[in-house]
Order: C-alpha cells, then sequence, then structure tokens
C-alpha cells in the first residue's frame, strides 16, 4: 500500500531553458541615438523611465524598454536609480562629454572605451582582434564555444559589427551627420564652391557632389544609374521585406504621376 504522507508521482520537472551569455540589446550606434533623445528631452536630469520608454516609442512595461536601458549601462552611458515604476535613468558623465564635447580626439576615445566596457564585447575584440571570421565560422564559433543560441548568435554578431566599428578611426564621424544642414547632406549649392562666371559657349562644368552621410541606424540598400547625369541612393531603416518594398513602389508610382502633371503643364506654357 502507498504511503499516504508521499505522492506516487511528482510534476517532472521543466527542461532548463537555452540562453545566449548576456550582451548588449542594442548597437553602440543605436545607444548613441537613444541617449541622444534622452539629452533632448531631460539635458542632464532624471527622467522616470516610462516616460523616455514613450520618447523612444516603446512600452514602459516591455521587455524591449528594460532590455534598452541596460545595453545603456552596459555601455556606461547612463546611470539608474529606483525601482518599479519609480526607476529613473540620466546621462552619465561619459554619455554628456560623447554628446557634447567637441575637442578632436575626445569623442573617438570615449566612443572607444564605451564600445568595449561591456565585457562580452570585449572579449570577442580580442578574439577576433586578427579580423573576424565570415558569418558562417563566426556563427559556428558563437555556438559551439562561445555558449549562444542559434538566434543569440546572430543578434550578438549584428551588435558587435555595429560597435566594433566605433574603435576604429574615423567612424565616430558618422554619428550626428543628420544635424548638419539638409541643404549640406544632400549635396545642395553650398556645399559646392562656385568658380568665377564661364562663359556660356562652354559645355556646362561638372560640378562635385558630396555624398550623405549615413547616420547610425541606417543601412543603404541598393543604388544605381537613372540616366546619364542621374543616379540614385536608397538609404533605410528598420526591417524591409517584400511588403515594405511594394509599399515603395506605390509611392513611387504615385511621385511619376505627379511628375507627369508637372511636365504636362510646363509643355502647355
Amino acid at each position: 500500500m502507498a504511503d499516504p504522507k508521499k505522492p506516487e508521482s511528482s510534476t517532472p520537472t521543466a527542461p532548463k531553458r537555452d540562453r545566449s551569455p548576456n550582451f548588449p540589446y542594442i548597437g553602440l550606434g543605436k545607444a548613441l541615438e537613444r541617449i541622444k533623445v534622452v539629452f533632448d528631452k531631460a539635458k542632464r536630469h532624471e527622467v522616470r523611465v516610462a516616460d523616455v520608454a514613450a520618447d523612444w516609442k516603446l512600452k514602459a512595461t516591455s521587455g524591449s524598454t528594460d532590455r534598452n536601458v541596460a545595453a545603456l549601462l552596459a555601455y556606461g552611458l547612463i546611470e539608474d536609480g529606483g525601482s518599479g515604476d519609480g526607476r529613473k535613468i540620466k546621462i552619465s558623465d561619459s554619455g554628456w562629454r560623447i554628446l557634447e564635447d567637441g575637442r578632436p580626439g575626445v569623442r573617438e576615445k570615449m566612443l572607444a572605451e564605451a564600445a568595449l566596457k561591456p565585457s562580452i564585447i570585449q572579449q570577442y575584440a580580442s578574439l577576433w582582434s586578427g579580423g573576424r571570421p565570415d558569418d558562417t565560422h563566426a556563427l559556428s564559433q558563437l555556438k559551439f564555444e562561445g555558449g549562444f543560441t542559434p538566434d543569440g548568435a546572430a543578434q550578438f554578431l549584428r551588435v558587435f559589427d555595429e560597435t566594433i566599428r566605433f574603435t576604429k578611426e574615423g567612424e565616430s564621424d558618422k554619428i550626428y551627420a543628420s544635424e548638419e544642414p539638409e541643404e549640406q547632406q544632400n549635396g545642395g549649392e553650398e556645399e559646392v564652391n562656385i568658380k568665377p562666371p564661364i562663359d556660356k559657349s562652354d559645355p556646362p562644368p561638372v560640378l562635385p557632389q558630396r555624398k550623405a552621410a549615413i547616420v547610425a541606424g541606417e543601412r543603404e540598400l541598393t543604388t544605381g544609374l537613372l540616366a546619364k547625369d542621374a543616379s540614385f541612393r536608397l538609404v533605410v531603416t528598420g526591417k524591409i521585406g517584400v511588403k515594405e518594398i511594394e509599399r515603395l513602389i506605390q509611392k513611387l508610382e504615385i511621385d511619376k504621376e505627379i511628375l507627369a502633371d508637372q511636365e504636362d503643364e510646363e509643355a502647355a506654357n
């Protein structure tokens, strides 16, 4: 007869879920965008995480908000205090100087330090100091030697690539290129050094064009020629799939109709 004090069976223990080592949820480029938003809104004052989450277009109670805050802490860009609904963050001294210190070399040095502050970024920066392996080999190394899950390995590799570039000379110049006047970003007339008047019988001069800088979070999707004297460059942010491409095509069709109407009006005049 079974002992009534002891259950005949017990609930099986749930298998331990595989987890990757801890690493920042976002790369340093995205982290800089995040603290720029905080600084624009609150300067160096404390701000509730719930409030800054709204500025980031995130839900205050979402895991994504917590992971973003953890990443900013990992890079040393913010300080935090409190807990729950009362948790607050503020820009750290390092974060403030990265945003505001314009002395030559200072920002670059501090960005390199921030990039290597997370121990796991530093670990793989040292391991791959001679050059990162290609994606296939790097992912295998992360999974089989680093203890990453497949998804975690892929995410870490994206974060690593975005972050490690700030340890290389010249990369910090690309951070806030979007703050330049729009004319300068688009290679407008302010970028051209106009020479003295040219005889109209001469062929039109070829003016230098400035390629707009790609800022953190952006990437060049495609480029090409449209005509002998016209080209295009498509810069995007975020995840781009079939649905987004279809929307882009629809937008271009609308633009084509508008241009056709303008050409008709000019021809009529």
